[in-house]
């Protein structure tokens, strides 16, 4: 079916910066674009839309997420915004009271930050029994990288003083020895230990994702779900997906970055008959995701030099021998892809720099396009590394609404000073592209986008910017959210622009993002979100 878009300002985004009234749509590829009266001529008795004058551009896609996980914690406690013990510990009791949830029944929470609470201690074993004794409780930090649990949980799960601790993660434990229930870098442990989906609930997180991702002008999403449920079952997730496609219900495309940090995981999905790279438009088995270090929130990003405001803590590397990350990259380089790796301190990102350049000296020929996820703390020397290794910095500036208010107290002033530099990393030639890590932080791209260009958080604090000098402009931001997102999963011939040919992939916003104040940037709507020439989402 053919559809004209007119009277509006659509935004090419070709080399040329084309901006034109009107746009074309053949099925699911763009026809052309033109003037209105062009645009008529080109589609002939089909559909017509009228735009109304708003403005039009290339759908948003977002290069580094976990789509499934935000499905998922859209059925479990949500912790955000608590100020306190007590009221952490409330909505957990509210919500199994709620939920009548049966004893011996997990209770699954997310969301929590401890540094906006009025005492910034977390919660022991003991406080979490204050909710229940009865249930296994679970309360994942916002960061995903620190968990809480009572006594119930840690007895179900196994961890116990006699559990040496794991190679990727560990346990605290009291002045006794014993575990106090707080673990970190252990969620894959802690559902390896618990009852896994069925596919069908599977698929109706991730409808209910895709339904607030096109309200937000989302037509595609590169993201990390291999880990995102207990059990961990990558062909339930894959056949989710698929399933979903069959019956028309995706409206958002997703590239999988595939969280395979063990080689014998990824023997086994090869051994299922998965291979990287296969699949079509809508679901393509992408990159390999891997998983250097925690967070800087969590103080469990890995470190050269320690913590400013801890002394004696580097953060936690999850690949304690540099033969097990470089085996990992040297594979998945021969095998003509490329590696996503979770890096935020500057020790986890030099060693993952490292192991691509290890490939790079073993397979010359290969061409990845290997990227760095977060690329957070920095120095001059890995910068350099980067550029001249062509690896690619998946960046998420919506982050400094709540880092700018900790990071130099973390990492102090020296080190601030190459971090979070999105301005450098541009100059220098690392190919950006945006995403928001969701459910860490909303999936919303005008806030990611607000972020990049002002260097402030939503309640425009500071009033200059924060390190305003490392600042991308509008036109640098709108692309790392298209074009630049679409390079980063090989789709830079499909995606990232409106010309002939191109997926029709559109986001009609209410206000012309071009001329409007920075300011008001995060406050822009949606009116209408397009995935392959379909209207998925209208505002009423």
């Amino acid at each position: 079916m053919k559809r004209a878009f007119i009277n509006g300002k659509c935004h090419i985004l070709d080399n040329n910066k084309t901006v034109t009234s009107a746009i074309a749509v053949d099925g699911d590829k763009v026809l052309g674009y033109g003037t209105d009266e062009e645009v008529f001529e080109m589609v002939g008795d089909g559909e017509i839309i009228d735009l109304g004058g708003k403005t039009l551009l290339p759908g948003f896609n977002d290069s580094h997420m976990h789509f499934l996980n935000y499905g998922y914690y859209k059925t479990i406690v949500d912790l955000d915004g608590c100020k306190s013990h007590a009221e952490f510990k409330q909505r957990i009791k509210d919500f199994i009271a709620e939920k009548e949830i049966p004893a011996g029944h997990w209770v699954e929470a997310v969301g929590w930050n401890q540094d906006d609470w009025d005492d910034v201690s977390l919660p022991d074993r003991y406080e979490m029994d204050e909710i229940s004794t009865e249930h296994p409780i679970y309360a994942l930090r916002v960061c995903g990288h620190v968990c809480l649990l009572n006594s119930k949980a840690l007895q179900e799960a196994g961890i116990n003083r006699d559990l040496p601790q794991p190679k990727d993660g560990y346990y605290e434990v009291d002045e006794n020895g014993e575990p106090n229930g707080v673990i970190s870098e252990m969620m894959t442990f802690l559902y390896g230990q618990m009852q896994e989906a069925e596919v069908s609930d599977i698929k109706e997180m991730l409808k209910a994702a895709c339904a607030d991702a096109n309200k937000v002008g989302i037509t595609s999403v590169q993201t990390d779900d291999f880990d995102a449920l207990p059990g961990r079952n990558f062909t339930k997730i894959i056949a989710a997906y698929r399933e979903l496609i069959a019956e028309g219900q995706l409206g958002v495309r997703v590239t999988e970055q595939c969280a395979l940090t063990e080689m014998e995981r990824y023997d086994e999905f090869e051994a299922a008959g998965f291979r990287m790279g296969e699949g079509d438009d809508y679901f393509r088995i992408g990159s390999l995701k891997l998983y250097l270090d925690g967070s800087l929130g969590a103080r469990t990003a890995w470190m050269l030099d320690d913590y400013s405001d801890d002394p004696g803590n580097k953060g936690f590397g999850v690949y304690s021998d540099d033969k097990d990350l470089f085996e990992l990259v040297e594979r998945v380089t021969r095998d003509g892809r490329e590696a996503a790796m979770h890096c935020i301190g500057d020790a986890a990102t030099l060693q993952g720099t490292r192991a691509i350049e290890n490939a790079a000296a073993r397979y010359p020929d290969m061409k990845p396009r290997h990227g760095i996820v977060h690329a957070q703390i920095l120095n001059e020397d890995i910068c350099r590394r980067m550029a001249d290794g062509n690896i690619m910095a998946y960046i998420q500036p919506i982050f400094i609404e709540y880092d700018l208010h900790m990071a130099e107290d973390r990492v102090g002033a020296e080190r601030m000073k190459t971090s979070y530099n999105w301005r450098d990393m541009k100059d220098m030639g690392i190919m950006l592209s945006m995403g928001t890590d969701c459910p860490v932080e909303s999936f919303n791209p005008l806030a990611n986008i607000y972020s990049a260009v002002t260097r402030k958080d939503l309640e425009l604090v500071p009033d200059g910017g924060w390190y305003k000098e490392q600042a991308l402009t509008l036109d640098e931001a709108i692309e790392g959210y298209t074009k630049g997102s679409a390079y980063m999963s090989r789709d830079e011939k499909i995606k990232g622009t409106l010309e002939k040919g191109m997926l029709a992939d559109m986001v009609v916003l209410n206000e012309d993002i071009y001329n409007v104040h920075p300011d008001k940037i995060k406050d822009i709507t949606v009116a209408m979100t397009i995935t392959g020439g379909k209207i998925v989402y209208r505002a009423e």
